[in-house]
């Protein structure tokens, strides 16, 4: 809600002064709101006075949308970019309680993002231990149980763990401007795949759904953050997982066109009804459902993946019919190929 970054100690003018002998307060302020005959008539910022230079307050005049007491924030900073607007006034059934600014918004998401971020750093922090943990308990296994039955399982652990590591590595970096959030550099993506449906074979197989792979024979190079890319087709594999009946099956193709290779994950599960598909990548969707065997879900795994994939420049897709199941197809850029 916006109500507590709506300012009640707002400036007032009236609507004929002149312009010279309120200017440097309006400035000051960031806005101001002008009254005529005792009435509210709008609000008059610096951006207006330097876009219609006249004597008096009344000729600067924009219009500019109000904004409902009670308004959510996204609503919110939606009407100020549509509206081109830093500041709006706020209404309350008619009558005007205060002014809101964009900048208090966007310090407050600034801190509250910070504080998450310092918590989540924390937590990643004191998760290091117990994970490097489990990669020992897993070397000791595997000298015990030395036999070609365990070597994929022994492989799968591993790479869980390669991947778990990586990603508390990730949280702990520094935080740092988004335009350089995104370290781009080439990755095969084939091996990226392969590592992907390796780590859920067993997922897989302990609900009785069958895999059916078709990987790129050639060495495909595209490029981006190569384990983000892993984290959304992760996610993908685990819904198609989830959302699948015991019995059923999934199927992970490749096909080249020109620049681009098409990768889609198909599944015969229960499928996505219309009325859900608007909010599928929503953060913490109304479209989750729990999965065919009770799993659980946060509502948080499709959005991640979107972000990832806006973030790498990689397309994606999604159809789905309820009752016969769900594609999702990533569309990544080439930037080489090896055939091997």
């Amino acid at each position: 809600m916006i109500n507590p970054f709506v300012n009640r100690e707002y400036l007032t003018v009236d609507a004929f002064d002149g312009v010279s002998l309120v200017k440097n307060k309006i400035i000051e302020k960031g806005c101001a709101v002008v009254f005529m005959d005792d009435e509210p008539i709008g609000l008059i910022t610096p951006r207006d006075l330097a876009a219609s230079p006249h004597n008096l307050i009344v000729d600067c005049l924009s219009k500019k949308p109000k904004l409902l007491y009670g308004s959510k924030i996204k609503d919110a900073l939606k009407i100020m970019e549509e509206s081109r607007s830093e500041t709006l006034p706020v209404y309350h059934d008619d009558e005007l309680v205060g002014t809101l600014f964009k900048g208090d918004i966007a310090n407050h998401l600034m801190t509250t993002i910070e504080t998450h971020h310092s918590n989540l750093q924390e937590v990643a922090h004191d998760l290091r231990t117990p994970v490097a943990n489990l990669m020992g308990i897993i070397q000791l296994m595997e000298e015990s149980f030395i036999d070609s039955e365990n070597e994929e399982l022994f492989s799968a652990a591993k790479i869980a763990y390669k991947n778990a590591n990586n990603l508390i590595s990730e949280i702990l970096k520094p935080t740092i401007h988004p335009a350089f959030a995104i370290q781009v550099t080439p990755f095969e993506l084939r091996k990226i795949l392969e590592e992907s449906v390796l780590q859920v074979q067993d997922i897989g197989k302990n609900k009785n759904i069958q895999l059916f792979v078709n990987l790129p024979e050639s060495n495909i190079f595209s490029s981006g953050h190569g384990l983000s890319i892993k984290r959304a087709i992760d996610n993908i594999l685990n819904n198609a997982i989830k959302f699948t009946k015991p019995g059923g099956s999934i199927e992970i193709t490749s096909e080249l066109k020109a620049e681009h290779c098409f990768i889609r994950i198909a599944d015969n599960g229960i499928g996505i009804p219309d009325e859900m598909k608007p909010f599928l990548f929503e953060k913490f969707t109304s479209a989750r459902r729990v999965g065919t065997n009770g799993e659980a879900t946060t509502g948080m795994g499709l959005h991640i993946t979107r972000q990832i994939c806006e973030s790498n420049a990689v397309g994606l897709r999604v159809i789905s019919t309820v009752g016969e199941g769900t594609i999702f197809e990533l569309k990544f850029k080439l930037i080489g190929i090896l055939a091997n």
